[in-house]
């Protein structure tokens, strides 16, 4: 490390929040400054288990739903919807509804 140049002390609540959110570790490496490899051995001393992101988050959340369930988020996203656009305005519109209280 260069003369000067300061550390960002990273929370293991800050990581785990982010591998919860299902950020990869390289995303987490590189939202947080400290390497993969770091991230990687703060969760496993946590006994968490990094996010696997190389698995389809949405078919995971999918397959739990009931086949109703299913049908109305396909008719949500009819259209070319993003499933990304319809994930992030939920999220958005339930945090205005917490957060406007």
């Amino acid at each position: 490390m260069a003369s000067g140049t300061k550390t960002k002390k990273v929370s293991d609540l800050e990581i785990i929040g982010l591998n919860s959110v299902g950020i990869s570790l390289g995303g987490i490496s590189k939202r947080t400054g400290i390497h993969h490899t770091t991230v990687t051995m703060r969760l496993k001393n946590l006994g968490i288990s990094p996010a696997d992101t190389r698995r389809a988050f949405m078919e995971d959340i999918y397959e739990e739903l009931s086949e109703a369930q299913q049908q109305w988020l396909v008719d949500q996203l009819i259209g070319g919807r993003a499933v990304k656009d319809f994930v992030k305005s939920l999220i958005l519109k339930e945090y205005v509804s917490r957060n406007s209280k």
